[in-house]
């Protein structure tokens, strides 16, 4: 590994599946291009940062909106059978008189 990325990895607080990933990507890469990698390497956790936000937000608005989903059909299906009941109850009272 090198110590260098290994520095960066750190510095900028990366994930270790994003090590592990940028690792893989980094040993396949010609020198050029590895030299590239380690000199814009503020840019790309920059990157990697925000994409992990945009990803948090969106799993957060897919779970909220499930949620709420699920609370109105909760709310709808304890509707019908109030309704329902209460029609039942009005049968009643109506055979009664």
């Amino acid at each position: 590994m090198n110590i260098y990325l290994e520095s960066l990895f750190e510095k900028y607080k990366i994930s270790e599946k994003d090590r592990y990933e940028i690792s893989q990507i980094y040993f396949l890469l010609p020198d050029a291009k590895k030299q590239n990698l380690i000199q814009n390497f503020e840019e790309i956790a920059a990157k990697i940062v925000k994409i992990e936000q945009t990803l948090e937000l969106e799993k957060e608005i897919l779970i909220w909106s499930s949620i709420e989903r699920i609370k109105n059909s909760i709310l709808e299906k304890r509707k019908q059978k109030l309704d329902a009941n209460i029609k039942k109850e009005i049968d009643l009272l109506k055979g009664e008189i």
